[in-house]
């Protein structure tokens, strides 16, 4: 080991980013590896933040975040934006329904977040309470930082079930596009949310179900569509039956590997109100994911 750290130190930085790069793609496509994270700029031994577009004022607007940090959502900035809004409106439909409007929450955390296509809507929010966002892209909360915070806080955490808050701080948990890449440690996350969720706060958690699988297979143009057709004739689960099922296995911040978790509303039904209470399940709540609203 010591003799290829010595030969890493003298090797040309070309080679240093190359060796790197391998050791990282084998990091992070490993599935049996839980606890991962993506740093920024991971090709890099060292980086440094500049001071340009650090925010002082919570009230200005926000930036938009370079289209490489939008993880597919638009290929416009008119269509992120109008997409994650949409997404808000649709969670804050839900929550009202409930009897729970998002304005009644003062502690707010956005899972997941990304560069921020929901949390940036909840701006009112932060000015009146506090919202935090988390995901497990350190370029995504690199960016964030400098350009929404304030009125947002930010933190970088990893796919280990933990996050760094204390029992029952938050009054509200959202998760749009989460739970349905996370493959293996599902419950896991299902008690770690559940901890850092006071007694009669709430859960937004958006899904892959029956629902989404039928308007997938009928899609013709969406590569999802093609990939549930193709694991059909291979796993044959739409007539043999399912509970849940994953087609890869690595989380992640993207790409092919990722995994992409479908689970049955009978099962969400039976097997998640054993942790959390099940107030609502709402088809087509962030495009075509049901959102599962669920109670401490």
């Amino acid at each position: 080991m010591k003799w290829i750290l010595r030969w890493l130190w003298r090797a040309s930085p070309g080679i240093r980013r190359a060796f790197a790069n391998k050791v990282s793609d084998a990091v992070v496509g490993e599935p049996r590896l839980a606890a991962k994270f993506y740093p920024y700029l991971p090709e890099q031994s060292s980086y440094q933040v500049k001071t340009d577009g650090r925010r002082s004022d919570p009230r200005a607007d926000l930036e938009i975040p370079p289209q490489d940090l939008w993880w597919g959502y638009a290929d416009r900035p008119e269509s992120y934006l109008a997409a994650g809004k949409d997404y808000v409106v649709k969670m804050k439909k839900v929550l009202e329904d409930a009897g729970t409007p998002l304005q009644s929450y003062k502690r707010i955390l956005d899972f997941g977040c990304g560069s921020g296509i929901m949390i940036r809507w909840l701006h009112e929010n932060a000015l009146s309470g506090e919202v935090w966002g988390v995901d497990i892209s350190g370029a995504h909360m690199l960016w964030c930082q400098q350009h929404m915070s304030p009125p947002f806080k930010f933190a970088t955490t990893t796919s280990f079930p933990h996050l760094p808050f204390e029992d029952g701080y938050f009054d509200f948990v959202y998760a749009g596009s989460v739970f349905t890449h996370i493959a293996d440690l599902v419950e896991a996350w299902l008690m770690e949310l559940r901890r850092i969720v006071r007694p009669g706060g709430r859960l937004y958690l958006t899904v892959h179900d029956e629902h989404t699988i039928d308007l997938f297979m009928k899609d013709t143009e969406h590569a999802t569509g093609a990939m549930l057709r193709a694991h059909d004739r291979e796993a044959h689960f739409t007539t043999a039956g399912y509970d849940f099922f994953t087609v890869n296995r690595t989380p992640g911040e993207g790409g092919a590997g990722q995994a992409q978790v479908f689970h049955h509303t009978d099962y969400l039904q039976r097997h998640w109100s054993r942790y959390l209470k099940i107030v609502s399940i709402t088809p087509e709540s962030y495009w075509y994911q049901s959102a599962v609203l669920l109670e401490k």
